[in-house]
């Protein structure tokens, strides 16, 4: 028996990776970004199981109804027609590989802006050795506390860093229930959000986005920060008040801020946040590596593998499971 994969709107670096690595008995059809509605919605109406980048119009899923899963290609699943696919019972898992590669990428920010790595390269351009250097706007990030705002996989993946690495003491605020046992295991303390954003010289945000986690750091929030903090984001850019933010930038109020994702991307050439001296911004590309490339391939199908055999995928954030899979596989 022949299953067929659909990869709608694919990831360039992962097309020959995944025909490469396809299993025996799966027929990989790639349908490339710009083709359209009306051609995917035929190519989904037959198709087993569904690998989807982002922008997949909803029609699509809702033809899709002889699936029996869809990988998302991405972490962040906010753009998913959830309801609609609860409805016809397809499991959806986000991917769940990239969590080393975002914090690193978060610690660098972090490392960045306390050793002011851009403000100095950018005084050497313009002639300026150690003797320009105003010392006290540097620091470490031994001993200092970190805040971090969202503990899932990707800040507990931080708190480990910072902590056993760099001697770090953490705080958390998570709006879930955390487990104990997974505090425990990286020495960090649970607190409020609001004892978080005034105590910590480090606030590092990687929370998805949901309708509890949009808009949560507001203005009154960042007013809470010590003027000698920085603040990173690799979570989602739309949890915090972009022009609060560049506000108390502009004016000092806070330290710096290392930005990752923001509220619209592509971000605009024009943003107040490219302009000022004390922000790093990279281009929603934390979860970039080779090592997360690999990683998501190889998860790809072992998810697949797992929902053939009847188990349940790594990374699902649907509520329900197509029952019938058993019947279909007959």
């Amino acid at each position: 028996m022949t299953w067929k994969v659909l990869f709608i709107n694919p990831l360039r670096d992962y097309i020959d990776g995944l025909k490469a690595s396809s299993p025996e008995g799966f027929d990989l059809v790639v349908m490339p970004a710009g083709t359209s509605t009306g051609e995917l919605v035929a190519q989904a109406a037959d198709a087993d199981f569904i690998i989807s980048g982002i922008d997949v119009p909803e029609e699509v899923f809702r033809a899709a109804t002889r699936a029996k899963f869809i990988q998302y290609m991405s972490s962040g699943y906010g753009q998913l027609p959830l309801h609609v696919l609860n409805d016809l019972g397809i499991p959806v898992a986000q991917m769940k590989t990239h969590s080393i590669s975002v914090a690193e990428h978060a610690l660098t920010l972090i490392l960045s802006l306390l050793r002011r790595i851009p403000a100095s390269m950018q005084q050497l351009r313009e002639g300026k050795w150690r003797q320009d250097l105003d010392e006290s706007s540097y620091a470490e990030l031994y001993g200092k506390t970190v805040g971090i705002i969202g503990l899932g996989n990707i800040g507990r993946w931080v708190g480990k860093i910072v902590h056993h690495g760099f001697g770090a003491n953490v705080i958390y605020y998570d709006n879930a229930q955390i487990p104990l046992t997974v505090s425990e295991l990286i020495s960090a303390r649970e607190t409020t959000l609001q004892e978080l954003m005034a105590t910590a010289d480090v606030v590092c945000v990687s929370l998805p986005l949901n309708a509890d986690t949009d808009g949560l750091i507001g203005r009154a929030e960042l007013e809470l920060m010590k003027q000698s903090a920085v603040l990173v984001n690799v979570g989602r850019g739309e949890v915090i008040n972009e022009q609060a933010l560049a506000q108390m930038l502009r004016e000092g109020r806070i330290a710096g801020a290392g930005l990752d994702v923001y509220a619209r991307e592509p971000l605009d050439l024009d943003s107040e946040l490219l302009g000022l001296d004390n922000v790093i911004c990279t281009p929603h590309m934390a979860g970039v590596g080779w090592e997360n490339v690999q990683r998501r391939l190889a998860a790809v199908w072992e998810n697949i593998d797992t929902v053939l055999q009847g188990g349940i995928p790594r990374g699902v954030v649907t509520t329900a499971k197509r029952a019938s899979l058993t019947d279909a596989m007959g």
